[in-house]
């Protein structure tokens, strides 16, 4: 009974904690105005199409006509969201309060070149009314550091229904 009264508000601090955490589902476009990619050229476009449901966030991510799709546990465990013939990411990504971070690191498989070549983090938040998502972004490369703000406006749900 004890260790029943113990563990109630321990429960109740998770249940508290994980209702704070925001949900991203949802449509969302890169407002080039208000992004800054540092001295890289932005893209022409870009768009997130979300899927958040209950731990797991799934993403769509279109760059220029090009779209990746990632797969996202909170867990902060590191797994593999892609790979090719030459190399594979691997991404851990975890709640810091409400603002989910996204570690990812590139290692090529074989030859000669670096075992780590680049590597990224990124941490992404909603704006207080939900209609805008703030991504910052840390990238780690050879060549040096470089610091990239996109916002991404929320786009409205289209009515399918006939």
């Amino acid at each position: 009974m004890r260790i029943r009264l113990v563990l109630i508000p321990f429960l109740l601090i998770a249940t508290v904690l994980a209702a704070q955490t925001p949900n991203f589902s949802g449509i969302w476009k890169m407002n080039l105005e208000k992004s800054d990619f540092g001295p890289q050229p932005p893209p022409e476009s870009a768009e997130y199409v979300v899927r958040h449901v209950g731990s797991t966030i799934a993403f769509n991510y279109t760059q220029d006509g090009k779209t990746i799709r990632v797969d996202l546990v909170p867990d902060n465990e590191e797994r593999v969201t892609s790979e090719n013939d030459e190399s594979a990411v691997w991404t851990k990504c975890y709640w810091s309060g409400n603002v989910l971070v996204i570690e990812s690191r590139e290692r090529k498989r074989y030859g000669s070149q670096p075992v780590v070549s680049m590597g990224w983090m990124s941490r992404w938040s909603l704006s207080p009314n939900g209609q805008e998502l703030l991504i910052e972004r840390k990238l780690h490369t050879p060549d040096g550091n470089i610091s990239q703000r996109v916002i991404c406006d929320k786009q409205p749900l289209k009515n399918t229904s006939k």
